[in-house]
This record gives C-alpha cells, sequence and structure tokens, in this order.
C-alpha cells in the first residue's frame, strides 16, 4: 500500500530507541525524512540516524534535547526547521520521570511534577511549535500522541503520576483534534501494549516472563506501533479524527 507520504518531514520525540526507534524506521521505509530527539546516547543516536540514512536514501537529524525544559523544545525546534523547509507530521513519543515503585502516600509533589513533565507537558509544548509551523507554512499536518495501557486498564500498582499523565494525553489528543482539523491538522493517540523495547528486552527475563499471561497474541515489537503510526499519519486515514487507538493487542480487554 501507498501510503502517499513520501518526502515529508516528521519530527519524532524519543526517536532513536525503543517504540520511536520502530516508528523512525517504518516511516522512513515509506520515504519521510526525519528529525529524532533524544535526551542521552549521542553516539546511539548517531549510528542509529546513519542507519536509516544509508539504507533507505532519506534524510535524517537526531537532535539531544531535553524536552521537559520548553526552551530546549523550542530551540530544537529552531534547529529542525533551519535544516528543513517545514514539518508534516509530528510523533510525540516520548515519556520519562516517572516515580515508578513509590506509592501514593510517598510520593512528593517533585516527584508528581517530575512525571507530568516527563510524559505530559512537552506534548503540549512541541505540539504548539508544531501547530504554529504548519499555519506559517498553510498546510495542514497530523500529529500522533502516545498514551499507555496504564491509563486505561492495568493490574501494576504504584504508577499513579505515570498514568494520569498518558490519561490526560488522551484528553489532551481529542481537545486539540476538535480544535485543529479546521487547520487541516489531524490528532490521533495509540495506546500499545506490551512491546519488547527498553524496558521488556528479553522474553526469557523475569520482568516479561511476569507478563505472558496477558499477552493475546504474543509480544509486540516496535515496528508493529511503528505500521499504526505510518497509517495515521497517512491522507487514507482521513476519517479519523481524534481516536485513542488501542494497539495493546487485546491486552485490554
Amino acid at each position: 500500500m501507498n501510503l502517499q507520504i513520501r518526502g515529508k518531514y516528521a519530527v519524532i520525540t524519543g526517536g532513536t530507541k525503543g517504540i520511536g526507534a520502530g516508528i523512525a524506521k517504518v516511516l522512513a521505509e515509506e520515504g519521510v525524512n526525519l528529525a529524532l530527539a533524544y535526551r542521552s546516547d549521542s553516539r546511539g543516536a548517531k549510528e542509529f540516524v546513519h542507519r536509516l540514512t544509508d539504507q533507505y536514501g532519506i534524510k535524517a537529524m537526531a537532535i539531544q534535547a531535553d524536552l521537559t525544559v520548553p526552551a530546549q523544545v523550542h530551540s530544537f525546534y529552531r534547529e529542525v526547521l533551519a535544516s528543513y523547509p517545514t514539518t508534516d507530521i509530528l510523533i510525540n513519543n516520548a515519556a520519562g520521570g516517572s516515580p515508578d515503585g513509590t506509592s501514593f502516600a510517598d510520593l512528593t509533589l517533585e516527584q508528581w511534577q517530575s512525571c507530568l513533565d516527563g510524559c505530559l507537558s512537552h506534548v503540549f509544548t512541541m505540539s504548539q511549535c508544531f501547530v504554529q509551523e504548519c499555519r506559517r507554512s498553510r498546510h495542514g499536518g497530523h500529529i500522533v500522541n502516545l498514551s499507555a495501557k496504564a491509563a486505561f486498564h492495568s493490574t501494576s500498582h504504584n504508577k499513579i503520576p505515570y498514568a494520569t499523565a498518558k490519561g490526560a494525553i488522551a484528553t489532551l489528543t481529542q481537545r486539540m483534534a476538535n480544535d485543529l482539523i479546521g487547520d487541516g491538522i489531524f490528532v490521533n493517540a495509540m495506546v500499545p501494549g506490551y512491546v519488547l523495547s527498553s524496558f521488556y528486552q528479553d522474553p526469557g527475563s523475569p520482568q516479561c516472563k511476569a507478563k505472558e499471561k496477558e499477552l493475546r497474541i504474543g509480544w509486540a515489537l516496535p515496528e508493529d506501533m511503528g505500521h499504526i503510526a505510518a497509517f495515521l499519519c497517512s491522507p487514507l486515514s482521513r476519517q479519523i479524527i481524534g481516536a485513542v487507538v488501542d494497539c495493546s493487542g487485546g491486552t485490554m480487554l
């Protein structure tokens, strides 16, 4: 299937590892040029970009930024637009700062705020930069936000800040979709399930074995999320507006 996105320009936060890297790879296969935001591991980020450009013949860059700092988000976007004529696609994938393992009674306000900054606030800041660029260039675009299963259905404990932030992303997605469709900007969200990535790396590990009973069709790969994201960024998905797409492999049933 031709998704009709070849030659577009995409920003992916957390785009050099895990689900973000899977999305980057699929978009590169579709001929999309990439700007990837990453927080650490400069060497790994540069090697990943080099592989994408060599294999798919696209333009790609990786820019280091702490997205919890609004000034760095704006600096990142300025750097992207210094090299690319515009941006057509935004994937808000990055997440961090979650104080997993801390009970609700013991959470500090600093831990709460750190999780909101790491999982939610930069989605607003980066999306605002994207929308302003769409309006400046007088074209529409596609935003895909990554929510999480923990926001809707989970047997895990001590994840209240993370689940709250990811639930807010679902609400933010729907309200942005309502407000921005008049600009030709399509906004949707994805809810991944259990994906073999940074935390769940080895199916034989104790943390993976503990989740096996919840799996319906086995572990997802980052590229599985990439195929869904690529479709949501395509004009072929034009009837999907404000959706929070369950990509959990049946683990929320």
